[in-house]
């Protein structure tokens, strides 16, 4: 009897438990209207990487003499705020829109290994040489896209002002310089003891 009904208290429990549990609603990112965290979010990153974006490409930088694509390597783009934010979250929305916009094409050899490892595949006899990547082969970038996320915070009138800096750079790898520069402000007032990390 007592097994029964120490069986009959836990699924008790478990109901109680599930029906305490609040709703969970899909957010149209579209019109999102929801308040905004203190740390940086997704909208943020949207926000800075459609900017300069846009600007690179109003710019003409991306537009080579001879109509083709430049072959563009993402780079380094250090996170100097107090949060543990991956970086490749902006990265990656810049580099897809840029290869929708048919300006460049991006070079992955830095970041997936098997474009460097896949060499070792021509000393194989067990692969097919048809397949296997020639030597020389692999398309040098021309461009590196680099930047850097900071984040500075202050108390004013009982209020912190938070404000985070998107800053990127193209740099031309055949002769070291930079043909274009770009910076997006997020600028936040919240709670002073709001946390950012």
């Amino acid at each position: 009897m007592k097994k029964y009904q120490k069986l009959f208290a836990s699924l008790t429990v478990v109901a109680l438990l599930g029906g305490c549990a609040g709703r969970t609603e899909l957010i149209d990112t579209e019109n999102d209207t929801t308040e905004y965290a203190a740390a940086l979010e997704g909208r943020d990153f949207e926000k800075a990487s459609n900017a300069m974006i846009q600007d690179m490409l109003d710019m003409g930088t991306l537009s080579k003499p001879n109509g083709q694509p430049y072959i563009l390597v993402i780079s380094r783009i250090e996170n100097d705020t107090m949060q543990r934010i991956d970086v490749d979250e902006l990265s990656k929305s810049i580099r897809i829109a840029l290869m929708k916009s048919g300006k460049v094409r991006v070079t992955a050899f830095q970041e997936d290994a098997m474009v460097m490892a896949s060499s070792q595949l021509r000393q194989s006899k067990e692969f097919h040489q048809a397949n296997v990547r020639k030597s020389g082969s692999l398309a040098a970038p021309e461009l590196s896209l680099s930047g850097k996320i900071t984040q500075r915070e202050f108390v004013v009138s009982g209020k912190k002002r938070i404000e985070y800096r998107f800053s990127l750079s193209i740099t031309d790898l055949r002769n070291g310089l930079t043909i274009w520069e770009g910076e997006e402000k997020i600028k936040k007032l919240a709670d002073k003891n709001a946390v950012t990390w």
